[in-house]
């Protein structure tokens, strides 16, 4: 059997599984719920569901059996149908009309029927409803890839494969496109923030006085400063363009993956990996600012340019020291993967060479990468502290080694249904079986690389699963980044088959289709259930508390400065006629009340009790303290540390509630109390 019907058989074979664990699962949870409500079996019109999703089971169950004993599908469709040839102008206009019209429709029933969403007094039962929908997406991405096979005559492979990942790009981009609004306050207790902190860039001019730059993610906020250079740009312009730079980096870094690790006349395999790449970066939330160490490194790293290589490896530890600190090694170790993949051991080192001295003379360009990348980065990160202005400040770097670490953050919770550790698997997992499926072929690379490749993806997976159980974090999967892209560049490697073997001019190629099917299904597992319609609101209602709060802050602005816990920006794009009081903004408040730093919560302290500011702009304060419930430790964190020095020196004289939102104004308290 060639390669070919190989991989159509384990192409099909994969598509029958899951195709039985779609209905299996359909059957199973009906009649959960048809329990669960009460329901008569034998008279409920959702049994026929039941029978429907058995019939189809065991058709799988014997298309199956048949392909693994005969090799082939029981009937040839080709020849059956032989009299329609799906091919011309018509056919392609109606493959691609087809397509469009699944794109189009996924999204739209959803919407319509507000699957997933909480219907008062609904007609049919809501979670009944939710199955069936999602029970009939699946035969709508089977249809879909006909079409495009149709459209394009693509193998059923390629045509799977462009289907699902078409569609997960077209929704990952309407899912971020959703946040693209013209509410006028912050959309979340820090997006605001995020506006505010990239104004610093241009402090001199926005606000006529010099501030120091942010602590945290300074990169990214110079990134984000961009917009700042045309005058009177509004709140939704600057959402805009956070949009373009969560979309066009993340865009760049797979498509420069993907054309490092697959061959260059392999145009449609590239362009489909970038797809996938495209999808897990930004599912595993490896934002835009790290992206740019992604792709430095995979542009210009070669073994035969080093002072290039060492040029890139400075510039992209450079950026990494003024970016996170757990991201100071990646560059290099990007780099050293790349020479790892792309350098076999016994064409670089004589056969006559003593081993220990071979093992050095290999390694003497990844250990000056590491040396100096690392240096790089560390002396990058102290200018920026004392060019940034925050040389008083220093311990503001330093904080997430002295916040708390919440292992259980790392398996099913309350703040994330799946777990750090469960999740991150789920979604990196065809590219842990890619590298388990090479390493099978172990001879192919010698071992010295392969030590290399494998320790350097354990180290960053340990590391990032450390960071992910800070406090703070857990919510999502960003904090797993680095792992991310090391874990995807070197499984591109190998599925684009640029990974070069020892003693020969060959490369190992892994592509797996039961893998690959099973990888581009992932991604809309979890896209279809974050559709959500673009938001509306009531512009009305919320441009009055707008007017409200500009209105109170600027009175208070005549009596004295004016805190702006929350809802910064208004301030950074001058919607407000007050002047910036740098200290105390939320998100550095609540990283600095999570990290103890009580220097900084002394300051805060001190200024509350001497009435420092005329008025503060918060969200409704509490002292309450929870046992449990999302998020219940930095709840606590936030009300034992600052809402209770808020609330015993100033008092909330207007409340405003927007759309999803509450604001309240704090005046100096007149009344003398006992404060914490």
């Amino acid at each position: 059997m060639n390669q070919a019907q190989n991989a159509s058989r384990s192409f099909w074979l994969t598509i029958l599984v899951f195709t039985f664990i779609v209905n299996l699962t359909m059957m199973r949870l009906t009649f959960l719920r048809l329990i669960e409500i009460g329901a008569n079996l034998q008279r409920a019109t959702w049994s026929g569901m039941l029978m429907i999703c058995f019939g189809i089971m065991l058709i799988c169950v014997w298309l199956i059996f048949y392909i693994i004993r005969f090799g082939t599908l029981p009937f040839n469709l080709s020849s059956r149908f032989s009299h329609l040839q799906f091919k011309g102008p018509w056919w392609r206009a109606l493959g691609i009309a087809l397509f469009l019209a699944i794109l189009f429709l996924i999204p739209y029933i959803k919407f319509s029927f507000e699957i997933g969403q909480d219907v008062k007094e609904p007609i049919r039962d809501p979670v009944l409803i939710l199955f069936l929908y999602y029970w009939m997406c699946w035969w709508v991405i089977l249809l879909a890839m006909w079409a495009l096979k149709v459209a394009f005559g693509t193998t059923w492979q390629v045509s799977f494969a462009s289907a699902l990942l078409l569609l997960g790009v077209a929704y990952e981009i309407l899912i971020r496109f959703n946040v693209v609004t013209s509410y006028p306050l912050s959309m979340g207790w820090s997006e605001g923030s995020r506006y505010y902190y990239a104004s610093l860039y241009f402090s001199k001019w926005i606000y006529g006085e010099s501030f120091p730059f942010s602590t945290l993610h300074p990169t990214r906020y110079l990134l984000q400063s961009i917009p700042f250079l045309i005058p009177d740009l509004g709140l939704a312009a600057h959402r805009f363009w956070q949009f373009l730079l969560w979309i066009g980096l993340t865009a760049i870094a797979a498509i420069t993956i993907a054309k490092r690790a697959f061959p260059a006349q392999e145009k449609y395999a590239q362009w489909l990996a970038a797809g996938w790449l495209f999808l897990f970066l930004l599912r595993v939330g490896v934002y835009y600012h790290l992206e740019v160490m992604v792709i430095i490194p995979l542009l210009f790293v070669s073994t035969n340019h080093p002072w290039r290589s060492l040029i890139a490896v400075i510039v992209a530890s450079i950026w990494a020291g003024i970016s996170r600190v757990n991201w100071f090694p990646v560059p290099a170790m990007i780099a050293i993967a790349i020479y790892l993949l792309e350098t076999p051991f016994t064409q670089s080192v004589d056969s006559n060479t003593k081993p220990f001295k071979g093992i050095l003379s290999y390694f003497s360009q990844p250990i000056l990468w590491t040396v100096t990348g690392l240096l790089s980065a560390l002396l990058a990160q102290v200018a920026y502290i004392f060019l940034s202005g925050n040389s008083g400040n220093a311990d503001a770097f330093t904080s997430s080694f002295t916040s708390d670490l919440l292992w259980y953050r790392l398996w099913p919770n309350e703040n994330h249904a799946l777990g750090i550790l469960p999740a991150i698997l789920i979604v990196s997992g065809p590219l842990i079986l890619t590298i388990i499926v090479a390493a099978r072929q172990w001879k192919s690379l010698h071992p010295i690389r392969w030590q290399g490749l494998i320790s350097m993806i354990i180290a960053l997976f340990a590391g990032s699963l450390v960071v992910s159980t800070k406090i703070g974090g857990g919510g999502d999967l960003h904090n797993m980044d680095t792992y991310a892209v090391l874990v995807g560049t070197v499984a591109a490697y190998f599925i684009g088959g640029r990974v070069q073997v020892e003693s020969s001019d060959s490369w190992l190629q892994i592509r797996s289709w039961p893998v690959l099917t099973t990888a581009v299904v992932i991604p809309l597992l979890f896209l279809i259930p974050l559709l959500r319609p673009y938001p509306k609101y009531n512009e009305d209602i919320n441009q009055q508390v707008y007017g409200q709060l500009v209105q109170a802050v600027n009175d208070a602005g005549k009596n004295g400065p004016v805190l702006f816990i929350n809802e910064r920006q208004l301030v950074a794009l001058g919607d407000v006629n007050v002047p910036l009081v740098y200290d105390y903004e939320v998100v550095t408040l609540m990283e600095m009340a999570m990290s103890g730093n009580q220097p900084y919560l002394d300051r805060f302290y001190n200024d509350l009790s001497n009435h420092r500011f005329a008025g503060i702009v918060a969200t409704k304060q509490n002292t309450g303290i929870k046992e449990a419930g999302s998020f219940f430790e930095e709840n606590n964190v936030w009300n034992s540390r600052v809402s209770p020095y808020i609330l015993c020196q100033y008092t909330p004289i207007l409340t405003l509630e927007p759309e999803g939102n509450r604001i309240e104004f704090y005046t100096p308290a007149t009344e003398l109390q006992i404060c914490p």
